[in-house]
């Protein structure tokens, strides 16, 4: 069975006929997405898809602000959050690329504060040791350095994360910049050194700040903050208009609102208004907001710490763009931002057999993880309709993009609405388009 199962999602993925997609079928998609805005479920949905570099399917739907009944367009502008990682990862391959950085190096060659790092002791977790290697650079870039997120556990590693607000989101409600990490990148990565690590680097993969560290090593090499240089050699030239570590005055009418429904928390504080309970939110399914687009710590330019792992807001266009020049092999209109070579180095899976067979990446068999993207490597036993080597991530607030190069597609969805796996919109839209255009 499991042999006929990964031959049935090897024929429909390898080998897609259609160059475009026919009036119904952007319809069935389309429709299928607009159910969750119209039931109450999402704020709000836009999807950008791209075969051969054109445009086959452009779609929004629903509002960016309900209460105020502004509607979402192509213009609007997403919270892309973890979406920001693989745009520091292109910062860092433009770094290697010129000869300033190896992945093998140390971080502590960047950031001395990694000499001294420490790693909580798995037996008596009062307790840390001396790690039995320094963190790399291919460490932060693999989510295998030991770092987590504040809120990814409850154990004494994150609960230090949160006394010393080792945190870099902006998440309204919970996370709003009174008590985001009061300093620059720099300032954060320090402070992220002096907490012990989950695990010795390199043993196991665990989602963490990996990428926002490796903004201060792009600081310390360039001269410039990490904003600066993401905006000279990636923006710029791609001519992205709207992406960025805070709105651009310009977009500001385009913001969305971020909505959340049911019992959300983060760092173990409940999202919601003053006066609602749990038990009274674990029966609601009404969208609440919890950042406005007119109050949101995003429309400031304040703070100094620029978050290579969540920071970056953007409108689909540019987001679409970005993922249009990595399926070009790193060139987009002319214009060189990587090389291919770059990219493929970025797509293969660079997680050991170990690290896999354990489950730690994502839980799932045939998916690894690049540097800063999963990549699907056996499309029949990850059961998904994808093709072999094709990359993706996605954020918090529930996006998603993917680069399918055997297929010469690009994918990218925004909405805005938290947690990012109460439905599973991200795999419904690759089975609807794939089986679309495999007719």
């Amino acid at each position: 069975m499991r042999i006929f199962t990964s031959l049935l999602f090897f024929l429909i993925s390898s080998q897609l006929g259609a160059n475009s997609l026919d009036l119904a079928d952007k319809k069935r998609i389309t429709n299928h997405f607009n159910k969750y805005v119209d039931n109450g479920s999402l704020p709000n949905i836009s999807i950008l898809i791209k075969k051969d570099n054109k445009e086959i399917l452009r779609h929004s739907y629903g509002y960016a602000d309900i209460e105020k009944g502004i509607s979402v367009n192509r213009k609007t502008v997403y919270r892309i959050y973890s979406m920001t990682k693989p745009v520091t990862g292109v910062a860092i391959m433009q770094l290697i690329e010129n000869g300033k950085l190896r992945l093998n190096d140390k971080v502590s060659k960047y950031i001395p504060a990694f000499k001294d790092t420490k790693v909580i002791n798995l037996d008596f977790q009062d307790y840390v040791l001396k790690p039995k290697r320094e963190i790399t650079i291919r460490d932060l870039l693999t989510h295998t350095s030991g770092l987590t997120y504040s809120w990814a556990g409850e154990g004494p590693v994150n609960q230090i994360y949160r006394k010393y607000n080792i945190r870099p989101y902006y998440f309204g409600a919970v996370d709003a910049e009174l008590n985001k990490f009061p300093g620059n990148t720099c300032q954060f990565s320090a402070a992220a050194a002096s907490a012990p690590l989950l695990h010795n680097p390199g043993e196991k993969w665990s989602y963490g700040i990996n990428m926002d560290i490796l903004g201060c090593v792009v600081e310390v090499i360039s001269g410039m903050n990490f904003a600066e240089y993401l905006q000279k050699n990636i923006f710029d030239p791609l001519e992205l208009k709207s992406i960025g570590f805070s709105v651009n005055e310009r977009d500001k009418d385009s913001f969305t609102t971020l909505y959340t429904s049911g019992v959300f928390s983060r760092d173990g504080e409940i999202v919601a208004p003053s006066g609602l309970n749990q038990a009274e939110l674990m029966f609601s399914k009404d969208l609440r907001p919890i950042d406005a687009f007119d109050k949101s710590p995003y429309l400031t330019n304040s703070s100094k710490l620029y978050d290579g792992g969540s920071g970056l807001v953007s409108n689909i266009d540019d987001y679409s763009k970005f993922a249009e020049m990595l399926l070009n092999g790193g060139i987009l209109n002319g214009v060189r931002i990587i090389s291919e070579a770059s990219v493929d180095l970025m797509a293969n899976n660079h997680l050991s057999d170990e690290i896999l067979k354990d489950g730690s990446a994502f839980g799932l068999e045939g998916v690894g993880f690049g540097l800063t993207v999963g990549t699907i490597m056996n499309p029949g036993v990850a059961g998904t309709f994808s093709a072999e080597g094709e990359f993706f991530w996605g954020g918090a607030a529930s996006t998603i993009f993917w680069v399918d190069r055997k297929n010469n597609v690009t994918a990218t969805m925004m909405t805005q609405f938290m947690p990012s796996d109460k439905y599973p919109i991200r795999e419904e839209l690759k089975t609807l388009l794939y089986s679309s255009l495999s007719n």
